[in-house]
């Protein structure tokens, strides 16, 4: 007895759809720069490891530095989905700023260890915090609903992102770059401290204390 096949059963199967070359350059350069070094590596180890031309590598980045900050990762967008999470926003906005501050400590700590296995200098993981838009955007919207709801005194919420932003940055690096982060704790007490001064009104301000 036989059976008829339909026409779905006999088709060919489909290819599986190759990899985006953009990551897989990335991936290729993730490997070579954690184990054979960033300094050690060349745009043409990378491509070679990709299995695809120089040229293409180019095509995406202009640099080997461009690389580099495409395999630190979109640690902005990890950051942003992390203190936009539902369970974090139901948090009130005075008591917020702690956990914001503490993610911030985290995830440069997971690129630190990163770092050192590129073979790279400390110091460089404060170039990782360099112009973040997104960031600042997003301070910027939690600055302004945290004065609508009376919790954060009325400031310039543009300019106040920037140079909290700024702050945090520097006491990143400084943590990691200069110190190792063995000193987090204090770097995050110290910041959870100049913020509350800053935004918070007198009535919330007691309310953490």
């Amino acid at each position: 007895m036989t059976t008829e096949l339909s026409e779905k059963q006999v088709a060919a199967p489909t290819k599986a759809k190759k990899p985006d070359k953009r990551e897989a350059i990335v991936e290729a350069a993730k490997v070579l720069f954690t184990t054979v070094g960033y300094e050690n590596t060349t745009i043409a180890d990378v491509a070679k490891k990709a299995g695809v031309a120089v040229g293409t590598v180019y095509l995406y980045f202009k640099n080997k530095n461009e690389l580099l900050f495409a395999v630190q990762g979109g640690w902005e967008e990890n950051y942003v989905a992390y203190i936009t999470q539902p369970e974090i926003r139901d948090i009130p906005h005075y008591l917020r700023g702690r956990l914001l501050i503490e993610a911030s400590f985290k995830m440069c700590e997971e690129q630190s260890e990163m770092i050192q296995l590129m073979g790279l200098q400390p110091q460089n993981i404060g170039e990782m915090y360099h112009d973040k838009p997104l960031i600042r955007q997003v301070i910027k919207t939690f600055l302004d609903e945290g004065i609508a709801l009376g919790m954060f005194r009325p400031i310039d919420t543009g300019i106040a992102a920037g140079i909290a932003f700024g702050m945090v940055h520097t006491a990143l690096d400084e943590c990691y770059g200069m110190r190792g982060g063995e000193e987090k704790e204090r770097y995050i007490a110290t910041l959870v401290d100049l913020f509350g001064h800053w935004l918070l009104t007198p009535e919330y301000l007691q309310a953490v204390q």
